[in-house]
């Protein structure tokens, strides 16, 4: 385990540090810092997907009894939001009728 710490300068507070950043890496080999800063940025997209698996695919919403029911609901996440991208073009867009609002 390898353990990061990124500081960066604040260019807005006249050099000031801003918050310092931990980042954690386990594994054996360590890539180098700008393969690891690379894999750090794809976490935002990472950080969508599972907002909207939870808020719009309803993840944590059953409520299953054993561990191989939630396993096999979490197996299923991926493969949902892989035929909702790939449906997006067949899928006619209609509006909410209160969402239709022009300025």
């Amino acid at each position: 385990m390898n353990l990061i710490l990124v500081e960066r300068l604040d260019l807005n507070k006249k050099g000031l540090l801003q918050k310092p950043l931990w980042l954690v890496f386990i594994g054996q080999n360590m890539p180098s810092l700008e393969k690891l800063w690379s894999k750090y940025l794809r976490r935002f997209a990472v950080d969508h997907w599972y907002r909207f698996i939870k808020q719009r695919l309803h993840w944590t919403l059953p409520a299953l009894s054993t561990p191989h029911q939630c396993q096999r609901w979490s197996d299923l996440m991926p493969l949902m939001t892989w035929q909702l991208w790939l449906a997006r073009d067949i899928v006619k867009e209609s509006r909410l009728p209160w969402a239709l609002i022009t300025v």
